[in-house]
């Protein structure tokens, strides 16, 4: 007799009380099946993000994400007829890059996912390794896409099986800055400063990353050396920016680091007319932090309730679901929210139209063929020129404080992402409030 998938982990006591104690023997062949028919099958999607650690502002949305999703999937998701019972599993990895692989093992082999999706910079790589292994049809985000394709030792031109990312790429947020910067009047001296881990190595790289950029684009460049992250003092930075008359800082912070940097910068006289740290202004807290000082620094865009799309899977423009997390969880909407949603609409649309959403190969195929209008804009695997890779449009802007002391990110810089309307000009008004 050849047990079916769907029979093979069947016990003895679960068989007894499938068929009843009386006849068991006889009847195996016949009634083996019958479990598969009755119950509704299911689909099982793992997902892994840095819900605490010191990464864990990117996953602040989670609890409220998740909801939304359950709730998208309580009824199930009908397939090719077929209605499948739906069942997330959602670890924290604590923002520990072994403790993601563990995880992702733990999804793979004990819980049997069809689907992993995964987002954080310590996260995504080894989940992604783990997945491509295994053969299990994996998504990520929320990470450059060199800083997830190169650790994996995959070629842009070749990629993998089973693992696929969306994001931007260091290569356009560099275009970002350097649009931002370019309009205004500047000496053009630079000084950058990078966090000592896998997303700082790719933005401080020679030949891919800021510096080879900044150098075509007629910028002089001060760079001191990365700092470990977690770091508490900039001072040696700090002065060599100073001393170098840097009219731009920029680099590659996390909130608290940049409280830091900037606290310190004050207290030493360095006053750059443009602040432009990467990461560290992504959510109202990392700003509001600095108290008026922060009035004028600018930042990449990931998403914003400004941006001109829908979700596929709520129907809520982004817009309505800015204001929905906001009345719901009591907390001001931070740029990772629509980007995890988004996730979360292709991971749902790659099961929804497979041929076969328990087969990994199908659900593969429709991921690598996908092109579809979530609430960040278009994600498109199918055209995209680095295989596995969906390139996300970004913007640039600046956080303004308004009367009432709170801050707004205004979009000042489309030119990447022309379908996200500007909101105001940039201006080089740095603390001019504080």
């Amino acid at each position: 007799m050849t047990l079916s998938k769907n029979t093979r982990g069947l016990t003895r006591r679960k068989l007894l009380e499938v068929v009843g104690t009386g006849a068991v023997a006889g009847a195996v062949s016949s009634i083996l099946p019958a479990p598969a028919i009755a119950s509704a099958p299911t689909l099982r999607i793992g997902y892994i993000s840095p819900q605490t650690g010191a990464l864990a502002p990117f996953a602040e949305a989670d609890p409220f994400m998740l909801g939304k999703v359950r709730e998208v999937l309580k009824d199930g998701l009908k397939v090719n007829g077929t209605n499948y019972k739906v069942e997330i599993t959602a670890i924290d990895d604590q923002s520990n890059s072994d403790r993601s692989a563990t995880s992702a093992s733990q999804l793979i082999n004990g819980n049997g996912v069809n689907l992993m999706l995964a987002q954080g910079a310590l996260t995504n790589v080894p989940v992604a390794s783990q997945c491509e292994v295994a053969g299990v049809p994996c998504i990520t985000t929320m990470d450059p896409w060199q800083g997830w394709m190169f650790p994996l030792n995959g070629k842009p031109d070749k990629g993998f099986s089973y693992v696929n990312h969306f994001f931007w790429g260091i290569e356009d947020i560099i275009q970002t800055f350097i649009g931002m910067w370019d309009g205004q009047q500047t000496n053009k001296i630079v000084g950058t400063v990078w966090s000592n881990d896998p997303p700082g190595k790719v933005f401080a790289n020679p030949e891919i990353g800021f510096p080879a950029s900044l150098g075509k684009g007629g910028y002089k460049v001060v760079d001191v050396g990365t700092f470990q992250p977690g770091a508490d003092d900039f001072s040696r930075q700090i002065v060599a920016f100073r001393d170098a008359g840097c009219d731009i800082v920029t680099g590659l912070f996390a909130p608290p680091e940049w409280a830091v940097f900037w606290r310190q910068a004050q207290q030493l006289g360095f006053k750059p007319k443009i602040a432009t740290p990467a990461k560290a202004l992504l959510f109202p807290s990392g700003v509001e932090a600095l108290g008026q000082n922060g009035d004028g620094m600018s930042t990449e865009i990931w998403w914003a309730p400004s941006y001109p799309f829908k979700s596929t899977l709520t129907g809520q423009s982004c817009k309505e679901l800015a204001d929905d997390y906001q009345k719901t969880t009591s907390k001001r909407w931070t740029q990772p929210i629509g980007v995890i949603h988004a996730l979360w609409e292709v991971g749902i649309n790659a099961l929804k139209n497979a041929a076969d959403p328990t087969d990994p190969d199908a659900v593969q195929s429709v991921i690598k063929n996908t092109k579809l209008t979530t609430v960040v804009g278009d994600i498109d695997w199918a055209g995209s020129p680095i295989k596995n890779v969906a390139k996300l449009k970004i913007a640039g802007g600046q956080w303004r404080l308004q009367p009432d002391g709170k801050y707004d990110l205004k979009v000042t810089y489309n030119k990447n992402a022309p379908e996200v309307p500007v909101q105001a000009d940039f201006t080089m008004t740095l603390g001019a409030k504080a």
